[in-house]
């Protein structure tokens, strides 16, 4: 009942859009953006519109339904993984998108519509505004110091250590300063990179094993909490690699956002960092 596979890790013997398969990538039945070679532009006054167009695709990430991705083994996660790896560095190379974006909803107070476990990938034409304004901040830290700002907070959280969930020889797992979500969590390469598709298969295996260590102490700690995850990849810029640090954001949706968040900007977070952190920390695996 999905549309036809448009990549899969599946067993070489087995045909396309059968069984034998490990992880599947489709077009979203219901795509958000459509996939054209038209642009448009058109200025209507005051206001400028352009089309919806881009790339919308599902990574279905277990032929069982499983529903939680704790419940998937290292190598199962590695997998997925590498089908993001996969299908960004080929749309990469497909210079009608600035921006290519990894995401995944779990729970439905986080927006998933589907319980299996997958996640989504997007093409879009633009650079995004939330993305841009991260960009621009990279920009003045890096013009301020000759420094990115990514690893100056892998320094200081690595020295201070009180929001530090865990760290590898490769990764750093950690609760941001001033999170704007309770338990709101990063995973950044320990090594300066701007674009998650070039890491390695030895990246790859570690972030795997911090991803699913961290998902299974924050079920522990908030028993399946919902949670969106995203990851912040250096557009098609190549101005930006210098200042560009690419990481993983995971944001439990324990609470929501309402007035004050939605007219200030503001996030009211009842968790400390460092709370979160501890937390997580201490909960066994």
């Amino acid at each position: 009942m999905t549309p036809p596979e448009v990549w899969a890790d599946r067993d070489s013997k087995a045909e396309a859009n059968s069984p034998g398969w490990r992880v599947r990538v489709v077009a979203n039945k219901y795509p958000a953006l459509e996939n054209s070679s038209t642009r448009f532009n058109p200025k209507k006054g005051l206001y400028q519109t352009m089309g919806g167009v881009g790339i919308h695709e599902v990574i279905i990430e277990s032929p069982e339904h499983v529903v939680n991705l704790s419940a998937l083994s290292k190598e199962q996660i590695v997998d997925i993984l590498c089908a993001y790896r996969a299908r960004l560095s080929v749309l990469k190379d497909d210079r009608r998108w600035r921006y290519l974006l990894i995401y995944k909803n779990h729970g439905e107070r986080a927006g998933a519509t589907l319980e299996h476990v997958h996640s989504q990938l997007v093409a879009m034409p633009v650079v995004p505004k939330e993305a841009q304004d991260e960009i621009d901040g990279m920009r003045r830290h890096f013009d301020a110091t000759r420094r990115c700002i990514y690893c100056d907070i892998i320094q200081s959280e690595s020295g201070q250590g009180e929001r530090l969930v865990f760290r590898s020889d490769r990764f750093i797992t950690l609760c941001p300063f001033a999170s704007r979500f309770g338990y709101e969590t990063w995973i950044l390469p320990n090594n300066h990179a701007a674009n998650f598709e070039q890491s390695s298969d030895g990246d790859i295996t570690a972030l795997a094993e911090s991803l699913g260590a961290f998902t299974a102490k924050l079920n522990l700690v908030r028993d399946n909490a919902p949670f969106n995850l995203v990851i912040h990849s250096a557009p098609n810029e190549e101005s930006v690699d210098q200042r560009y640090h690419w990481h993983m954001e995971i944001l439990p949706q324990i609470t929501r956002a309402a007035g004050f968040e939605w007219g200030t900007g503001v996030h009211m977070n009842s968790v400390a960092p460092e709370d979160a952190a501890r937390l997580l920390r201490d909960a066994p695996l």
